[in-house]
């Protein structure tokens, strides 16, 4: 089987280091037009090394993040084909009992985890709707399958969030993945 992603437009979050950059960059060498964003500059001049179009973002404030989304519809004059959502973690989060985890430390977790992932795919559903065809992979972690090991109880609450798959009309699909 050889499959290919000429003229699609990919879009990879946390494509700075790990899963992300492996995803960012098979995808380029798979044909399609890859835009990754990451915290780190340094990483992302890895990761442009590929091909991949990469932008410093903070997904956490959500007018930048849907801003980027735009600006990557106008650049390609359509619609992304594809979203790969993969930025998270514990947002530099130590463990603790629950009952000492202040309010910020706990939205700040959601805001990486849940809240980028949720706007970015706002961002895309319009143009996918548009288009008639998309996809939406949100990239989550074993850790939302039961209680935290860690003492980082909000990666877990906000991975069990990413682990659900939804099919959302014609030919738009939410997929999740553990």
């Amino acid at each position: 089987m050889r499959i290919r992603f000429d003229g699609k437009t990919v879009v990879v979050s946390g494509a700075g280091h790990g899963f992300g950059r492996c995803i960012a960059e098979t995808f380029a060498q798979l044909g399609a037009r890859v835009f990754g964003c990451d915290l780190s500059a340094a990483e992302l001049a890895e990761t442009a090394k590929a091909g991949v179009q990469t932008e410093m973002l903070d997904l956490t404030d959500r007018a930048a993040a849907a801003a980027w989304i735009a600006q990557i519809e106008r650049t390609t004059a359509g619609a992304v084909d594809v979203l790969v959502n993969n930025a998270g973690g514990v947002a530099g989060q130590e463990m603790r009992p629950i009952e000492e985890v202040p309010d910020a430390d706990w939205d700040r977790i959601f805001a990486v985890n849940t809240g980028a992932a949720f706007t970015l795919s706002r961002a895309v559903a319009t143009g996918m709707k548009r288009a008639g065809s998309g996809r939406i992979i949100n990239i989550s972690s074993g850790a939302g399958l039961g209680p935290s090991l860690t003492g980082i109880q909000a990666y877990c609450s906000a991975k069990g969030n990413g682990l659900r798959t939804e099919k959302k009309g014609k030919g738009h699909w939410l997929n999740g993945s553990p």
